[in-house]
């Protein structure tokens, strides 16, 4: 590290350049290769190639991972780079080779198999055969070109009949496991997320979430909308997540692989202490009082099953600071995802967020969604509108475009608003005019009011 300027040399072909280095840079290079390479400790998105799914894991792990139908050990993951490919030979990852295989061929659409007998007959190997050549180690490229030789009714085939046909069977005797990097685009797409990747997006774009950013959310799914806010404010501002649970989700959070101080930067308050809020100024305690009473209260009428956590104790000087700190009421946004009435919470939390500040709500009924539009027309609330998303995958491929036999159904509906100072205000002054003061003006006639 005593080389704060050094010359390079670096030769590429007939080319050569003289870079010069300084030391934030050689120390940035480092940050950005520990952040593409699987370290100790990180969480990894292990996905199979054929399938699809998916399971999220931290290595190392004593464990197998079992992922359908694949059963393996993660260790050796650690020391390469997201997104390498590996194979699975006796439960062990093994760098995967590249396979020369066909791609899906569309000449001559219009053929078809209907007079192919495609049975048990036309496969001259056995299932014994095939497993006791995995037993003897043989590489699953080979047992497909096995399987090809063997078949009587493959050059009959279409060329496209012919590559559906060699992927299945690589897909089944060569499977590949992918290492990727969790991220909310791949978690949002996902069957776990509850919220669609264009749902999301639009609800960071319409909240203006950005770095250094105070945002109150509130979601009852998961903390997959949390993540995404927290990712976007960096290391910077703050989050408050409003759960409704017991305990708050920190699902997603874990497997973003959030350093110390992005995840210092989210904070959790419980839904039921909304209403005590108010209470925290005052000198009596008051606060601590309807705390601890809601908390013996739930914990002598719910009784969790075998496999759900108890409810822990609340740290009141933790409670007291996020409460406190709400109560300033400069947060600029306020998301609510919810799958049950968002008013009381929207009317309850209005108030924390500042002038010119968005306020976003997305949920599935459409009742609701206008009960909180005439809160906000009555309450100050400026550019509001509601959109319905919907959104379909269609397959385009020539002969065979059609929608997607499986996909999602409506995406819900979200309400986007700003909050501004309700009232009467003179032309280039920021506080509003008396209504004393707008009679008064009024008769006389001299300035023009105008109502925002």
């Amino acid at each position: 590290k005593q080389w704060y300027q050094r010359r390079v040399a670096i030769t590429a072909g007939e080319y050569k350049s003289c870079i010069k280095i300084t030391l934030s840079d050689f120390n940035y290079l480092l940050d950005t290769t520990k952040m593409s390479t699987i370290q100790k400790g990180h969480h990894v998105m292990l996905v199979n190639n054929s399938t699809k799914e998916f399971k999220c894991v931290q290595v190392p792990r004593r464990q197998h991972v079992y992922i359908k139908p694949l059963s393996f050990s993660p260790n050796k993951l650690i020391g390469y780079l997201y997104g390498s490919k590996f194979n699975i030979v006796k439960g062990e990852l093994e760098p995967a080779k590249l396979v020369n295989s066909k791609g899906l061929v569309s000449e001559n659409c219009n053929k078809t198999n209907e007079f192919i007998m495609d049975n048990i007959k036309s496969q001259q190997l056995s299932q014994s055969d095939i497993i006791s050549m995995k037993d003897k180690g043989v590489k699953g490229e080979d047992i497909v070109d096995t399987l090809v030789q063997n078949s009587t009714s493959f050059n009959e085939k279409t060329e496209f009949s012919k590559a559906k046909w060699m992927k299945k069977k690589l897909t089944k005797h060569l499977p590949v496991v992918v290492a990727c990097k969790p991220s909310i685009r791949r978690i949002a797409s996902s069957a776990t997320s509850k919220i669609r990747p264009d749902v999301l997006s639009s609800l960071l774009n319409s909240a203006n979430v950005w770095n250094g950013s105070k945002v109150i959310v509130l979601e009852c799914r998961d903390d997959l909308l949390t993540s995404a806010v927290a990712e976007q404010i960096h290391d910077k501002g703050s989050v408050v997540q409003i759960y409704e649970q017991r305990l708050p989700h920190v699902l997603f959070c874990n497997w973003l692989n959030f350093s110390m101080t992005q995840k210092n930067m989210i904070k959790y308050y419980p839904l039921k202490f909304l209403s005590f809020m108010d209470t925290v100024s005052d000198k009596d305690n008051k606060f601590d009082e309807l705390v601890s009473e809601s908390s013996k209260y739930s914990q002598e009428n719910c009784h969790p099953g075998k496999r759900k956590r108890p409810e822990e104790d609340h740290d009141m000087e933790h409670l007291k600071s996020i409460a406190s700190d709400l109560c300033c009421g400069d947060y600029d946004s306020l998301i609510i995802s919810t799958s049950y009435d968002p008013f009381p919470a929207l009317e309850v939390l209005y108030k924390y967020i500042k002038t010119s500040g968005k306020i976003i709500i997305h949920t599935d009924n459409m009742a609701v969604v206008l009960e909180c539009v005439n809160f906000l027309n009555k309450h100050g609330g400026a550019e509001v509108s509601i959109v319905d998303h919907w959104f379909r995958e269609i397959q385009v491929l020539p002969g065979r475009t059609h929608p997607d036999m499986r996909m999602q159904g409506g995406g819900g509906f979200i309400l986007t608003a700003t909050k501004i100072h309700p009232g009467v205000f003179q032309h280039g002054c920021n506080l509003p005019v008396t209504e004393e003061e707008v009679a008064e003006r009024e008769k006389e006639g001299a300035i023009e009011i105008e109502s925002l």
